[in-house]
């Protein structure tokens, strides 16, 4: 029965992807990028459907499209609040003023709240050291601890090789009312999901 179960939920997130979960880098089993992490250990990978594993891009049709006045749940890998309520401008999160860039004109510093759906949407999905929007803390390197936008809409450049430089990975404070799980240091990359018999299941279908 255990194992009929496995199959079933093998068989149905398979089926949640549209079949095309076993072309997805970050859960293919491989190091696509040759920097000794796979799949969700790597600094790059965000979620299973992430497709990206060398860049913060998540290389999903549809996704890191929105407009920096319009941000939304950056780890469900899709653009727009619709399933997830989640709708602040870029500069909420922002460490500094506000650049033209960033459609500062559309910016209120009064309306930077986050809804309780989005939050009970987004939450759970976001990785740990990160918030809701793409601001992570990252320790790597000579740059030390940072909190950094990775988000590509509003650090379109940051890779792992300019967190050191603000131009690249603009700072952010993150917002405290939409944080992954308790904060462990982002030095080895994202915590990779609890191995179980799901997860061993999912990996064995996509070999």
């Amino acid at each position: 029965m255990l194992r009929l179960w496995g199959l079933c939920a093998t068989l149905g997130l398979l089926v949640g992807y549209g079949g095309s979960i076993a072309a997805q880098e970050c859960i293919d089993g491989m190091d696509n990028n040759s920097n000794g992490f796979i799949d969700l250990a790597d600094w790059y990978c965000k979620t299973w459907d992430d497709n990206d594993e060398s860049s913060f891009h998540s290389g999903v049709s549809g996704d890191d499209a929105n407009a920096p006045a319009a941000l939304d749940c950056w780890f469900d890998t899709n653009s727009g609040s619709g399933d997830d309520g989640c709708s602040i401008h870029a500069c909420c999160g922002l460490a500094g003023p506000c650049p033209a860039e960033l459609d500062a004109a559309h910016f209120d510093a009064g309306s930077c709240s986050v809804s309780q759906q989005c939050v009970d949407s987004c939450a759970p999905l976001t990785r740990t050291a990160c918030d809701c929007f793409g601001c992570c803390e990252i320790c790597t390197g000579p740059a030390g601890c940072v909190d950094v936008f990775v988000n590509p809409v509003i650090s379109p450049n940051c890779t792992l090789q300019t967190i050191g430089d603000p131009a690249a990975c603009r700072r952010c404070v993150q917002d405290s009312t939409c944080l992954g799980p308790p904060k462990h240091i982002f030095i080895n990359g994202f915590d990779a999901a609890p191995v179980g018999p799901l997860t061993e299941a999912l990996r064995r279908a996509t070999r």
